[in-house]
Protein backbone atom coordinates (compact mmCIF):
# COMPACT_ATOMS: atom_id res chain seq x y z
CA UNK A 1 0.00 0.00 0.00
CA UNK A 2 1.75 3.58 -1.23
CA UNK A 3 2.32 5.86 1.83
CA UNK A 4 -0.21 7.83 2.77
CA UNK A 5 0.40 11.75 2.65
CA UNK A 6 1.81 13.33 6.02
CA UNK A 7 0.41 16.37 7.67
CA UNK A 8 3.67 17.51 8.30
CA UNK A 9 6.07 19.00 5.37
CA UNK A 10 9.50 20.21 5.78
CA UNK A 11 8.51 20.05 9.81
CA UNK A 12 5.45 22.37 8.89
CA UNK A 13 1.80 21.24 9.60
CA UNK A 14 0.24 21.59 6.40
CA UNK A 15 -3.19 21.05 6.94
CA UNK A 16 -6.17 23.38 6.34
CA UNK A 17 -8.42 24.49 9.06
CA UNK A 18 -11.23 23.08 7.82
CA UNK A 19 -9.80 19.84 6.04
CA UNK A 20 -10.18 16.42 7.99
CA UNK A 21 -6.73 14.49 9.00
CA UNK A 22 -6.19 11.48 10.48
CA UNK A 23 -3.94 10.52 13.63
CA UNK A 24 -2.23 7.45 14.30
CA UNK A 25 -0.70 6.54 17.69
CA UNK A 26 3.35 5.89 17.40
CA UNK A 27 4.12 2.12 18.67
CA UNK A 28 6.12 3.45 21.44
CA UNK A 29 3.56 6.02 22.56
CA UNK A 30 3.52 4.87 25.90
CA UNK A 31 7.37 5.00 26.15
CA UNK A 32 7.43 8.87 25.59
CA UNK A 33 7.87 11.36 28.39
CA UNK A 34 7.70 15.08 26.86
CA UNK A 35 7.98 17.89 28.93
CA UNK A 36 6.93 21.69 27.72
CA UNK A 37 8.75 24.74 28.30
CA UNK A 38 6.94 27.85 27.14
CA UNK A 39 9.43 30.92 26.01
CA UNK A 40 8.96 34.02 25.10
CA UNK A 41 9.71 35.59 21.54
CA UNK A 42 12.32 37.71 23.12
CA UNK A 43 13.87 34.29 24.49
CA UNK A 44 13.48 32.46 21.57
CA UNK A 45 15.36 34.95 19.10
CA UNK A 46 18.11 34.56 22.06
CA UNK A 47 18.65 30.84 22.00
CA UNK A 48 18.34 31.22 18.00
CA UNK A 49 21.28 33.63 17.99
CA UNK A 50 23.25 31.66 20.48
CA UNK A 51 24.14 28.57 20.68
CA UNK A 52 20.84 27.12 21.45
CA UNK A 53 21.61 26.02 24.86
CA UNK A 54 20.00 26.32 28.75
CA UNK A 55 20.40 24.82 31.26
CA UNK A 56 17.87 23.77 34.60
CA UNK A 57 19.87 24.53 37.82
CA UNK A 58 19.45 24.02 41.30
CA UNK A 59 20.56 21.80 44.04
CA UNK A 60 18.95 20.13 47.64
CA UNK A 61 16.58 22.81 48.01
CA UNK A 62 17.00 25.27 45.69
CA UNK A 63 13.88 26.20 43.26
CA UNK A 64 14.59 25.41 39.86
CA UNK A 65 15.68 27.74 37.85
CA UNK A 66 16.55 27.64 34.04
CA UNK A 67 20.21 29.44 32.58
CA UNK A 68 20.60 31.02 28.99
CA UNK A 69 23.99 32.51 28.37
CA UNK A 70 22.68 36.03 29.19
CA UNK A 71 19.89 35.48 31.60
CA UNK A 72 18.09 33.10 34.77
CA UNK A 73 14.54 32.18 34.74
CA UNK A 74 12.48 30.62 37.81
CA UNK A 75 10.61 27.60 36.76
CA UNK A 76 7.17 27.02 37.52
CA UNK A 77 4.79 24.10 36.60
CA UNK A 78 1.40 24.43 34.88
CA UNK A 79 -0.90 22.53 35.02
CA UNK A 80 -4.02 22.25 32.70
CA UNK A 81 -7.42 20.29 32.72
CA UNK A 82 -7.00 18.86 29.07
CA UNK A 83 -5.00 17.02 27.61
CA UNK A 84 -3.00 17.95 24.99
CA UNK A 85 -1.66 15.51 22.16
CA UNK A 86 1.74 15.81 20.79
CA UNK A 87 2.14 15.30 17.33
CA UNK A 88 4.43 14.91 14.13
CA UNK A 89 5.27 13.09 11.05
CA UNK A 90 5.00 9.41 10.59
CA UNK A 91 8.33 7.63 10.36
CA UNK A 92 9.38 4.22 9.78
CA UNK A 93 8.06 1.43 12.32
CA UNK A 94 5.42 4.19 13.79
CA UNK A 95 1.28 2.56 14.53
CA UNK A 96 -0.24 1.49 11.17
CA UNK A 97 -3.98 1.29 10.10
CA UNK A 98 -4.92 -0.54 13.48
CA UNK A 99 -3.43 2.25 15.51
CA UNK A 100 -5.76 4.99 13.47
CA UNK A 101 -8.00 7.14 15.18
CA UNK A 102 -11.07 6.16 12.79
CA UNK A 103 -14.35 7.81 12.42
CA UNK A 104 -16.35 4.38 12.34
CA UNK A 105 -17.90 4.12 9.07
CA UNK A 106 -17.01 0.99 6.66
CA UNK A 107 -17.65 2.70 2.81
CA UNK A 108 -18.93 6.01 4.08
CA UNK A 109 -18.68 8.23 6.50
CA UNK A 110 -21.25 11.20 7.71
CA UNK A 111 -20.41 13.31 5.48
CA UNK A 112 -20.32 11.56 2.44
CA UNK A 113 -16.64 10.69 2.34
CA UNK A 114 -16.06 7.16 0.82
CA UNK A 115 -12.91 4.66 2.10
CA UNK A 116 -10.93 5.81 -0.90
CA UNK A 117 -11.16 9.30 0.09
CA UNK A 118 -9.95 8.54 3.47
CA UNK A 119 -7.13 6.58 1.87
CA UNK A 120 -6.30 10.48 0.76
CA UNK A 121 -6.38 11.88 4.40
CA UNK A 122 -2.91 13.73 5.63
CA UNK A 123 -1.62 11.88 8.29
CA UNK A 124 -0.49 12.93 11.97
CA UNK A 125 1.63 10.17 14.59
CA UNK A 126 0.67 10.62 18.02
CA UNK A 127 4.37 11.04 19.84
CA UNK A 128 3.66 11.51 23.48
CA UNK A 129 0.54 13.78 25.69
CA UNK A 130 1.39 15.97 28.48
CA UNK A 131 -1.26 17.95 30.43
CA UNK A 132 1.05 20.78 31.79
CA UNK A 133 4.13 23.10 30.63
CA UNK A 134 6.86 24.74 32.33
CA UNK A 135 6.62 28.69 32.74
CA UNK A 136 9.75 30.67 32.80
CA UNK A 137 9.66 34.00 34.86
CA UNK A 138 13.14 36.20 34.15
CA UNK A 139 14.59 36.83 37.90
CA UNK A 140 17.80 38.25 39.15
CA UNK A 141 20.90 35.82 39.27
CA UNK A 142 21.36 34.08 42.27
CA UNK A 143 24.82 35.23 43.01
CA UNK A 144 25.29 34.31 47.47
CA UNK A 145 26.75 30.91 46.56
CA UNK A 146 29.02 32.01 44.49
CA UNK A 147 30.31 34.79 46.48
CA UNK A 148 30.23 31.46 49.28
CA UNK A 149 32.60 29.61 46.97
CA UNK A 150 34.79 32.75 46.08
CA UNK A 151 35.39 33.53 50.17
CA UNK A 152 35.95 29.26 50.94
CA UNK A 153 39.04 29.38 49.12
CA UNK A 154 40.20 33.21 49.63
CA UNK A 155 43.60 34.04 48.93
CA UNK A 156 45.86 34.96 51.42
CA UNK A 157 49.47 35.22 50.70
CA UNK A 158 52.21 32.72 49.50
CA UNK A 159 52.52 32.07 53.37
CA UNK A 160 49.17 31.34 53.84
CA UNK A 161 49.23 29.35 50.68
CA UNK A 162 52.30 26.92 52.10
CA UNK A 163 50.32 25.73 55.45
CA UNK A 164 46.91 24.96 53.28
CA UNK A 165 46.16 21.50 52.67
CA UNK A 166 46.23 21.44 48.65
CA UNK A 167 45.42 17.57 48.93
CA UNK A 168 41.88 18.82 48.89
CA UNK A 169 41.19 19.73 45.43
CA UNK A 170 38.67 22.13 46.83
CA UNK A 171 41.06 24.42 48.72
CA UNK A 172 42.76 26.17 45.91
CA UNK A 173 40.27 27.23 44.02
CA UNK A 174 36.92 26.79 41.41
CA UNK A 175 37.20 26.48 37.62
CA UNK A 176 34.75 28.74 35.58
CA UNK A 177 33.04 25.25 34.54
CA UNK A 178 32.89 24.14 38.27
CA UNK A 179 31.66 27.62 38.98
CA UNK A 180 28.78 27.92 36.39
CA UNK A 181 27.61 24.27 37.53
CA UNK A 182 26.59 25.30 40.66
CA UNK A 183 25.57 28.64 40.77
CA UNK A 184 21.61 29.64 39.66
CA UNK A 185 23.01 32.54 36.84
CA UNK A 186 23.79 32.42 33.73
CA UNK A 187 27.65 32.44 32.61
CA UNK A 188 27.84 35.87 31.62
CA UNK A 189 25.84 37.10 34.86
CA UNK A 190 28.68 34.93 36.54
CA UNK A 191 31.30 36.97 34.90
CA UNK A 192 29.79 39.77 35.43
CA UNK A 193 29.30 38.71 39.41
CA UNK A 194 33.37 37.53 39.19
CA UNK A 195 34.69 41.34 38.24
CA UNK A 196 32.50 43.34 40.41
CA UNK A 197 33.89 41.21 43.22
CA UNK A 198 37.37 41.50 42.05
CA UNK A 199 37.52 37.84 42.22
CA UNK A 200 41.48 36.89 41.51
CA UNK A 201 41.99 34.18 38.91
CA UNK A 202 45.33 32.33 39.11
CA UNK A 203 46.92 29.17 38.53
CA UNK A 204 43.67 28.62 36.34
CA UNK A 205 41.35 28.84 38.47
CA UNK A 206 38.90 31.36 40.68
CA UNK A 207 39.25 32.32 44.08
CA UNK A 208 38.46 35.75 46.66
CA UNK A 209 40.92 37.36 48.42
CA UNK A 210 41.27 37.90 52.17
CA UNK A 211 40.46 41.34 53.18
CA UNK A 212 43.29 41.28 55.57
CA UNK A 213 45.89 40.08 52.64
CA UNK A 214 43.97 43.01 50.08
CA UNK A 215 44.37 45.80 52.96
CA UNK A 216 48.47 44.78 52.57
CA UNK A 217 48.75 44.36 49.46
CA UNK A 218 47.38 48.15 49.25
CA UNK A 219 49.31 48.90 51.61
CA UNK A 220 52.55 47.59 49.94
CA UNK A 221 51.53 49.14 46.49
CA UNK A 222 50.88 52.60 47.74
CA UNK A 223 54.33 51.75 49.66
CA UNK A 224 55.99 50.88 45.81
CA UNK A 225 54.19 53.87 44.37
CA UNK A 226 55.79 56.30 46.61
CA UNK A 227 59.19 54.87 47.02
CA UNK A 228 59.86 54.96 43.24
CA UNK A 229 57.87 58.48 43.37
CA UNK A 230 55.53 57.30 40.51
CA UNK A 231 52.21 60.21 41.12
CA UNK A 232 49.07 58.59 41.82
CA UNK A 233 47.56 59.54 39.00
CA UNK A 234 50.11 57.85 36.42
CA UNK A 235 51.16 54.35 38.02
CA UNK A 236 52.66 52.37 35.37
CA UNK A 237 51.46 48.54 35.62
CA UNK A 238 54.63 46.74 34.61
CA UNK A 239 57.10 48.45 36.62
CA UNK A 240 54.76 47.84 39.63
CA UNK A 241 54.25 43.95 39.08
CA UNK A 242 58.00 43.98 38.40
CA UNK A 243 59.05 45.38 42.13
CA UNK A 244 56.04 44.11 44.13
CA UNK A 245 57.10 40.56 42.44
CA UNK A 246 60.28 41.30 43.59
CA UNK A 247 58.31 41.65 47.59
CA UNK A 248 56.92 38.15 46.89
CA UNK A 249 53.93 39.45 45.40
CA UNK A 250 52.34 37.51 42.66
CA UNK A 251 51.53 39.34 38.97
CA UNK A 252 47.81 38.06 39.28
CA UNK A 253 47.39 39.63 42.80
CA UNK A 254 49.53 43.13 42.07
CA UNK A 255 47.08 43.58 38.44
CA UNK A 256 43.70 42.36 40.47
CA UNK A 257 44.25 44.95 43.54
CA UNK A 258 45.64 47.67 41.00
CA UNK A 259 42.40 47.17 38.77
CA UNK A 260 40.33 47.30 42.09
CA UNK A 261 41.57 50.29 43.10
CA UNK A 262 42.76 52.30 40.01
CA UNK A 263 40.90 53.80 36.99
CA UNK A 264 42.87 52.71 33.42
CA UNK A 265 43.85 55.64 31.71
CA UNK A 266 45.94 54.84 28.92
CA UNK A 267 45.70 51.52 27.81
CA UNK A 268 48.31 51.18 25.25
CA UNK A 269 51.12 51.61 28.66
CA UNK A 270 49.29 50.25 30.46
CA UNK A 271 49.11 53.13 33.45
CA UNK A 272 46.64 53.92 36.24
CA UNK A 273 45.39 56.61 38.53
CA UNK A 274 44.59 55.50 41.84
CA UNK A 275 41.06 56.14 43.02
CA UNK A 276 40.51 57.61 46.10
CA UNK A 277 37.12 57.55 46.39
CA UNK A 278 37.33 53.15 46.15
CA UNK A 279 40.35 53.18 48.17
CA UNK A 280 38.35 55.44 50.89
CA UNK A 281 35.05 53.61 51.02
CA UNK A 282 37.35 50.11 50.99
CA UNK A 283 38.59 51.61 54.24
CA UNK A 284 35.35 52.80 55.49
CA UNK A 285 33.95 49.52 55.61
CA UNK A 286 36.93 48.20 57.49
CA UNK A 287 36.30 51.00 60.37
CA UNK A 288 32.93 50.67 60.12
CA UNK A 289 32.37 46.94 60.92
CA UNK A 290 34.94 47.38 63.60
CA UNK A 291 32.32 49.89 64.83
CA UNK A 292 28.96 47.18 64.54
CA UNK A 293 27.16 47.61 67.83
CA UNK A 294 28.71 51.02 69.10
CA UNK A 295 25.68 53.06 70.14
CA UNK A 296 25.75 56.81 69.12
CA UNK A 297 29.05 56.76 67.16
CA UNK A 298 30.17 59.94 67.07
CA UNK A 299 31.10 60.70 63.57
CA UNK A 300 34.05 63.26 64.14
CA UNK A 301 35.52 59.94 65.68
CA UNK A 302 34.56 57.67 62.92
CA UNK A 303 36.60 59.82 60.54
CA UNK A 304 39.19 59.87 62.81
CA UNK A 305 39.76 56.21 62.71
CA UNK A 306 39.48 56.23 58.82
CA UNK A 307 42.17 58.87 58.55
CA UNK A 308 44.31 56.63 60.79
CA UNK A 309 43.69 53.74 58.56
CA UNK A 310 44.58 55.98 55.54
CA UNK A 311 47.79 56.86 57.12
CA UNK A 312 48.46 52.86 58.11
CA UNK A 313 48.74 52.51 54.69
CA UNK A 314 50.65 55.48 53.34
CA UNK A 315 47.52 57.28 51.80
CA UNK A 316 48.65 60.41 54.16
CA UNK A 317 47.10 63.07 51.14
CA UNK A 318 43.59 61.44 50.38
CA UNK A 319 41.11 63.51 52.09
CA UNK A 320 38.25 61.25 53.59
CA UNK A 321 34.76 62.49 52.59
CA UNK A 322 31.60 62.19 54.72
CA UNK A 323 29.93 61.80 50.82
CA UNK A 324 31.90 58.43 50.32
CA UNK A 325 29.74 56.60 52.93
CA UNK A 326 26.86 56.55 50.89
CA UNK A 327 25.23 53.02 51.50
CA UNK A 328 28.48 52.53 54.05
CA UNK A 329 26.50 54.10 57.21
CA UNK A 330 23.67 55.90 58.07
CA UNK A 331 24.17 59.66 59.39
CA UNK A 332 22.26 61.48 61.52
CA UNK A 333 21.96 64.83 63.11
CA UNK A 334 19.16 64.75 65.58
CA UNK A 335 17.76 67.77 66.29
CA UNK A 336 19.22 70.74 68.74
CA UNK A 337 22.02 68.47 68.81
CA UNK A 338 25.46 69.98 67.80
CA UNK A 339 26.90 66.65 66.51
CA UNK A 340 26.27 63.52 63.86
CA UNK A 341 26.62 59.88 64.80
CA UNK A 342 26.99 56.68 62.26
CA UNK A 343 25.42 53.58 62.28
CA UNK A 344 26.90 51.14 60.38
CA UNK A 345 24.91 49.84 57.21
CA UNK A 346 26.65 48.54 54.27
CA UNK A 347 24.34 47.82 51.27
CA UNK A 348 26.49 44.91 50.16
CA UNK A 349 25.58 43.09 52.86
CA UNK A 350 22.12 43.47 53.34
CA UNK A 351 19.62 41.07 51.69
CA UNK A 352 18.75 41.73 47.64
CA UNK A 353 15.31 40.33 47.92
CA UNK A 354 12.98 43.78 47.88
CA UNK A 355 10.95 42.79 50.85
CA UNK A 356 13.91 41.22 53.05
CA UNK A 357 15.66 44.62 52.41
CA UNK A 358 12.99 47.08 53.00
CA UNK A 359 12.50 44.61 56.51
CA UNK A 360 16.12 45.24 57.11
CA UNK A 361 15.71 49.08 56.39
CA UNK A 362 12.56 49.61 58.73
CA UNK A 363 14.73 47.32 61.67
CA UNK A 364 17.56 50.20 61.71
CA UNK A 365 14.98 52.99 61.60
CA UNK A 366 11.34 53.48 61.00
CA UNK A 367 11.31 56.84 59.11
CA UNK A 368 13.60 57.29 56.25
CA UNK A 369 13.88 60.39 53.58
CA UNK A 370 14.84 59.34 49.91
CA UNK A 371 18.70 60.91 50.57
CA UNK A 372 18.82 58.34 52.94
CA UNK A 373 16.99 55.64 50.81
CA UNK A 374 18.86 56.14 47.77
CA UNK A 375 22.17 54.95 47.95
CA UNK A 376 20.62 51.50 49.26
CA UNK A 377 17.92 51.30 46.34
CA UNK A 378 20.82 51.56 43.72
CA UNK A 379 21.56 48.66 41.81
CA UNK A 380 18.10 47.10 43.24
CA UNK A 381 15.68 47.30 39.94
CA UNK A 382 14.57 43.56 39.03
CA UNK A 383 12.95 42.27 36.13
CA UNK A 384 9.22 43.41 36.08
CA UNK A 385 9.98 45.55 39.14
CA UNK A 386 11.46 49.16 39.10
CA UNK A 387 12.64 51.12 41.99
CA UNK A 388 9.16 52.92 41.76
CA UNK A 389 7.19 50.39 41.84
CA UNK A 390 9.24 48.53 45.09
CA UNK A 391 8.67 52.40 46.75
CA UNK A 392 5.34 51.68 45.61
CA UNK A 393 4.34 48.26 47.25
CA UNK A 394 6.94 48.39 50.38
CA UNK A 395 6.68 51.69 51.44
CA UNK A 396 3.98 54.59 52.92
CA UNK A 397 5.18 58.30 52.33
CA UNK A 398 4.31 61.25 54.67
CA UNK A 399 4.15 64.47 52.76
CA UNK A 400 6.48 67.34 54.36
CA UNK A 401 8.83 69.41 53.84
CA UNK A 402 10.79 66.17 53.44
CA UNK A 403 8.44 63.54 52.08
CA UNK A 404 9.40 60.46 54.69
CA UNK A 405 9.25 56.76 53.98
CA UNK A 406 7.99 54.19 56.84
CA UNK A 407 6.61 51.04 55.98
CA UNK A 408 3.32 50.16 54.03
Amino acid sequence: MPPRPSAFVDGQFTVADDEPFDIIFARDFEAQHIELLEVSDELLKELLDSDGVIEFKGEGDDIACVCTATKTYQVKRVETSNQTLLVGPELVGDGGEGDEVSDGGEDEDADGEDAEARKRRKVAVVRAQTSSHLDLTEIPPKLDRLRDMLASVAYGGEGAETAMDTADASAVGFTFEALDARVQASSGEIMRCLEDEHALYIDGVWRGVDGAYRLHVLGMLAVTVGGNGWPTSAIPEDELVNAMASDGFAPEVTKNTLSMFSTLVDGDTATWALDEERVCRYLAMNVLRDGVGVKNWRLVDMMDKWRVALNEINLHDVEVKEEYLAGLALIERPERATEAFVTTLIASEIPTEPEARFKALWAVKPRWSMAELEPYLKGQARPGETIESQLLKYTRVTQGATPMYSKR
